[in-house]
């Protein structure tokens, strides 16, 4: 269990929410920024040079089913390179949608195109309750580990959100038991009504939504109500790195982590 002291924080937005992260100044410094499915290449490079005009750091997320041609994945690193990005994260994609020659992040990670990209750091996604798309994902992160350790690069890995500290602690332990050192960032899910947190973990895949209604009671008035993700982020254990994401909107982020860090600043003085 980490010491709310040392805990480092990330955000996650979509594209057209890059105007507004400023609300989270001096709370967060990567910002990362996600591929919205049949969004143009142009938009999300706009999107990532205007948090970085903020005074950020973006984190660019590259979808592999995303890219109709190698050409345009090569533009597209080539757009973040001459951006000064040297971390992004790469994932699969959508589930069911092949734009163009990638099925799997993996052979992202093999191409001319990623070869020529320049990253210092590469992020990977992590999945503590198991990929729906993916029934070997572990074995699938462990290629890619090797890969990436091969080539001399760094690595981060950043889970996909939970319900269940007990499932991200158990698969934090399970990597460094395996040998896994690199750093894990937990991704956690932002202030915001129960109701629209099943509604994206639905869409998400996270499998503890039922559990979640449960301990709740079924009841409507409880679904309206906005969680704290705090007894989540006290629970884990393993890792002192945190990714929020943000599903009841910006503004009550930046309140819940201004509490945060007023909270250690209190804790420290006392």
């Amino acid at each position: 269990m980490a010491d709310k002291s040392q805990r480092r924080w990330s955000l996650e937005v979509v594209p057209a929410h890059a105007h507004r992260v400023s609300v989270v100044r001096g709370l967060v410094e990567e910002v990362f920024v996600t591929m919205i499915p049949g969004s143009e290449i142009k938009a999300t490079l706009g999107a990532i040079e205007t948090i970085a005009g903020q005074g950020f750091t973006p984190v660019p997320h590259i979808a592999a089913r995303e890219f109709r041609s190698e050409a345009e994945l090569d533009g597209f690193f080539e757009g973040i390179r001459d951006l000064g990005i040297r971390k992004a994260l790469l994932v699969g994609g959508g589930a069911g949608r092949l734009a163009g020659p990638f099925s799997e992040t993996l052979e992202v990670l093999r191409s001319k195109a990623f070869e020529r990209a320049d990253l210092r750091v590469v992020g990977l996604a992590g999945h503590p309750e198991g990929n729906p798309e993916d029934p070997n994902s572990r074995l699938s992160l462990e290629k890619k580990l090797q890969f990436l350790h091969d080539a001399g690069l760094g690595v981060e890995i950043v889970t996909q959100w939970s319900f269940s500290p007990e499932n991200v602690s158990d698969y934090i332990a399970d990597l460094r038991a395996t040998g896994v050192i690199d750093p894990v960032a937990v991704g956690v899910a932002g202030p915001a009504s129960l109701r629209t947190l099943l509604k994206y973990a639905k869409t998400c895949g996270v499998t503890a939504a039922k559990e979640v209604l449960r301990k709740q009671g079924f009841s409507l008035g409880r679904l309206l109500m906005s969680n704290n993700p705090e007894a989540f982020v006290a629970a884990v254990q393993g890792t002192n790195r945190f990714q929020l994401y943000p599903f009841g909107g910006l503004e009550k982020c930046a309140q819940w982590l201004e509490a945060q860090k007023a909270a250690t600043a209190g804790a420290g003085s006392a």
